[in-house]
């Protein structure tokens, strides 16, 4: 699948927080997306040390001068595409709650559980940013405080459990925070299992998600 074009609105917004520079704002449209998949590929190909700008400046098919005129350093590129990411990510998820039409808990954990492992929207370099941000990012040189790209998938969760506990299918004497955050550990660890290419057969993953929540949840 292609990756849809950049918000412009986030672009400007990025340039107000001087992550990007009105340079790169005013850059067509298929030239920031390029810039953006390159990093994106990049970035989960190598990790942040691995990934020099020389290196970058190649793939992305721009030079190393033009590189320092739309971004101040390595760090904001990868800011920038965390940034976007996440900001994908949000509308993806969105998009998981608009068309879900399910009432049980169980059924919209399962929901969820499908649109993100077996109809992902993601293509195969973005799985692979998404391991290199979840996984790898805080053992590489650079910190970027206050992004966490699962929180979106967590905060549905923690909505489903909440109105499961409120309508007595999910036991209700353990504290919803503790049971979301235990749910998302184990949606997280099935999606990088997925994501890493150790993919189960879809039957025996499902028997596996719903046996592991259900079984240590339903009262």
């Amino acid at each position: 699948m292609s990756i849809p074009m950049l918000d412009e609105n986030l672009v400007a917004a990025l340039v107000d927080r001087k992550i990007v520079t009105d340079t790169f704002r005013r850059l067509t449209a298929d030239k920031k997306n390029r810039i953006y998949r390159e990093a994106i590929t990049l970035f989960g190909e190598y990790g942040y040390d691995g990934l020099a700008v020389d290196q970058f400046c190649r793939k992305a098919g721009i030079s190393k001068g033009s590189f320092f005129q739309y971004f101040p350093s390595k760090s904001h590129l990868l800011e920038f595409v965390l940034l976007v990411f996440d900001d994908y990510l949000g509308k993806w998820m969105a998009e998981i709650k608009k068309n879900e039409k399910a009432v049980l808990a169980r059924d919209r954990l399962l929901y969820l559980y499908e649109a993100l492992l077996v109809n992902s929207k993601l293509f195969k370099a973005e799985e692979r940013f998404f391991l290199f941000v979840t996984s790898a990012l805080h053992h590489s040189a650079i910190v970027i405080e206050g992004i966490d790209i699962e929180r979106h998938i967590h905060n549905y969760i923690e909505e489903i459990i909440e109105r499961g506990i409120r309508t007595g299918e999910i036991r209700g004497d353990v504290e919803v925070e503790l049971t979301a955050y235990l749910v998302s550990l184990i949606m997280s660890a099935l999606v990088q299992k997925q994501y890493l290419g150790r993919r189960l057969y879809r039957g025996k993953l499902e028997e596996y998600f719903i046996s592991f929540l259900f079984d240590g949840i339903k009262a």
